[in-house]
């Protein structure tokens, strides 16, 4: 099936190993990785990727016409199948993503003038968005409450509802501050994000050198969204997390510094619960008949657990930034 896609690589394969999307090949001169592409836009996102970020991503193998892609009824492309290093410190390999993250947007870093009106449309639609998700979950609560019976589910959205309604209650704060400010600097940073940033797409090699890899999704936008995408991916266990994800973005700080309005956005973004709400509008209105009442109650106590600990990551932030204002700020205090 993959020999007419790798005889474009000059390669003979005598086995295939299938890891989703990703095949192991092995050939007569080595072992490779081929994966295969959905569409067009994915080929875009990983053949300008490789423009932007290049060095830090696993290296691809052009065909034997010069060709990043391979097609036979599909389009492919092809790596070499790397091996990653014994993780022994998980906190510096936490530490090593945020930053190698951060030095990846700074290649591309752009800066934008942006029209109050962009401004003013972006916050409106966010805060109706938010909006919506509160009131329906304020609605079925009501409903939960005021039936004969709640199931499991609904007794633990009903308890779940008071900490749903206060993250919704900060992230609109934090929403508010951030429109106050870049109404006056009428600027924003953009980069080329990877899209998809995790830990599983990043990789140290024995020999210390470090990649990032599967770059579907990447594009323009703002870096915060690849840092709030990957907390947001890791947060999903149970508490307590390790104090390596707080660690982890102020490296990613050091590196990359960020503007008040971007932290504002990213405390916002952040902490608006909206795979919690996602979940109980799934369960409300179009159940999935072949999932159990159990399955569903185990999944909401999940993105319950997810939405304590992106709480911890940000009240840690919000802390540790205070006391370093406090720090930075002179003691006007007369002497007696």
């Amino acid at each position: 099936m993959y020999a007419p896609v790798l005889r474009q690589y000059g390669l003979q394969p005598f086995r295939v190993d299938h890891y989703g999307k990703v095949k192991k090949v092995y050939t007569n001169v080595g072992t490779f990785a081929l994966k295969e592409i959905t569409n067009v836009q994915e080929m875009a996102a990983i053949q300008q990727s490789y423009i932007f970020c290049g060095q830090q991503s696993v290296p691809l193998y052009l065909t034997k016409q010069g060709l990043p892609f391979a097609a036979h009824g599909r389009h492919y492309y092809l790596m070499p199948w790397v091996f990653p290093a014994e993780r022994k410190d998980t906190r510096e390999h936490v530490l090593s993503f945020f930053r190698d993250l951060a030095h990846l947007h700074q290649k591309s870093l752009r800066q934008l003038d942006v029209s109050e009106e962009e401004i003013n449309n972006y916050y409106e639609n966010k805060k109706r968005e938010w909006e919506r998700q509160r009131s329906f979950l304020q609605s079925y609560v009501e409903k939960c409450e005021n039936a004969w019976y709640m199931s499991p589910f609904q007794l633990q959205c009903c308890t779940y509802f008071h900490e749903t309604m206060q993250a919704y209650s900060f992230a609109e704060t934090e929403m508010e501050k951030w429109h106050e400010t870049i109404k006056k600097t009428k600027k924003w940073r953009i980069a080329w994000i990877h899209g998809k940033a995790r830990l599983s797409h990043y990789i140290v090699l024995e020999n210390r050198h470090r990649y990032f890899f599967s770059w579907e999704r990447a594009g323009w936008n703002s870096p915060l969204f690849d840092v709030i995408m990957a907390l947001r991916h890791h947060m999903r266990t149970f508490p307590p997390i390790g104090d390596e994800w707080v660690e982890g973005v102020e490296e990613y700080e050091k590196a990359l510094s960020l503007s008040e309005e971007e932290r504002f956005f990213f405390f916002s973004h952040l902490a608006q619960p909206h795979f919690l709400y996602r979940y109980v509008y799934e369960y409300a209105t179009n159940r999935q008949h072949e999932k159990s009442e159990r399955e569903y109650v185990s999944e909401l106590q999940r993105r319950y657990f997810t939405m304590k600990n992106i709480e911890h990551v940000i009240m840690h932030l919000v802390r540790r930034k205070e006391e370093e204002e406090a720090k930075s700020t002179p003691d006007e205090t007369l002497p007696r």
